[in-house]
């Protein structure tokens, strides 16, 4: 499977899904944190369900993504469930009432149906729910920590795309969108959203050139590719931040300062010496009435990145199993 196979793959992996949990490894990177946030954003905006769910608290060299503050440390126990034995077509209605303190849920059962029995009803408590699992930066399952020991069974039913830079990458996913040719995982994860149509907001090009630029060493690593440097200037355009970067501050334009005789201003500037040899004046320009006047405008409006703003590229030797 060739690496634009694969971004097609995982387009509609992600068409089908309602729900997406983003895992990253513990103690995570810019990069890491970036690339994820960044496509939690973009899914979202797809009308998807997404959470970002890292095994380590968020330091403060990440604290300026845009949505670390949604970032949860595991799936956790969040949904109390009641569990009832059913029949096809054994229910009528389900509906809720509250009465004082009293949470009520009244199931209806049909006629003709068995009632329903007190001792086989079961309560249990779920966390996040999740029709796909994205893994972003992670070398294998066993980094992501207490998220992969404590949800083995959700990891082992569930679909993972497995989106990596490392050419260590352990290729654990169903889909691995795994290139060690790249500079930074969040290339990766640019290039995925384009495919899958997402909208590149201010907010996500923030998170991605800010990502981009931590993993390249500000594009000094001797691994930095065209793609870095594509990604970081559509992310430009799009009206992307620097963290820590002020933007810079126009000089102040300072008028000459005027006398004043009365109430009438008095030039100072030297008049300029006569020339005692007369110019021929230059010869006007034909304007042909045709011809539209030149206005000049030095106003310059921010470009809008177009809706293929990272058209998919065909990679190198990539790990795609």
């Amino acid at each position: 499977m060739t690496y634009e196979e694969a971004l097609t793959k995982a387009k509609e992996m992600v068409g089908t899904a309602k729900e997406i949990v983003i895992v990253t490894h513990g103690n995570p990177t810019m990069d890491s944190m970036g690339g994820s946030l960044a496509l939690m954003l973009g899914l979202v905006s797809l009308g998807k369900k997404a959470t970002v769910v890292c095994p380590d608290a968020i330091t403060v060299g990440l604290s300026n993504y845009v949505g670390v503050d949604r970032v949860v440390r595991d799936f956790g126990k969040k949904n109390f469930v009641i569990s009832l034995d059913y029949e096809d077509g054994s229910i009528e209605k389900v509906s809720y009432n509250i009465e004082g303190k009293k949470f009520n849920l009244v199931v209806e059962h049909r006629p003709g149906f068995e009632l329903f029995n007190a001792d086989k009803v079961q309560y249990s408590y779920q966390g996040v729910s999740a029709d796909l699992i994205m893994s972003v930066d992670t070398l294998s399952l066993a980094d992501l920590g207490s998220i992969y020991e404590q949800q083995k069974d959700v990891f082992q039913a569930k679909s993972i795309i497995n989106v990596d830079f490392h050419k260590d990458n352990t290729n654990y996913g169903a889909l691995n969108l795994v290139d060690p040719g790249a500079s930074s995982t969040t290339e990766l994860v640019a290039e995925l959203m384009a495919t899958l149509g997402v909208k590149l907001t201010t907010d996500i090009a923030t998170n991605l050139l800010n990502a981009i630029y931590d993993a390249t060493n500000n594009f000094q690593n001797a691994n930095v590719t065209s793609m870095a440097f594509e990604v970081a200037s559509v992310c430009l355009k799009a009206g992307a931040k620097r963290f820590g970067v002020t933007a810079p501050v126009a000089p102040r334009v300072t008028e000459e300062p005027k006398i004043f005789v009365g109430n009438q201003p008095v030039n100072t500037t030297p008049a300029p010496k006569s020339n005692p040899i007369p110019v021929e004046p230059a010869a006007a320009a034909p304007n042909p009435a045709h011809e539209a006047p030149v206005v000049s405008d030095d106003t310059k409006k921010p470009s809008t990145p177009p809706s293929d703003w990272l058209k998919p590229k065909i990679f190198k030797s990539s790990s795609l199993l």
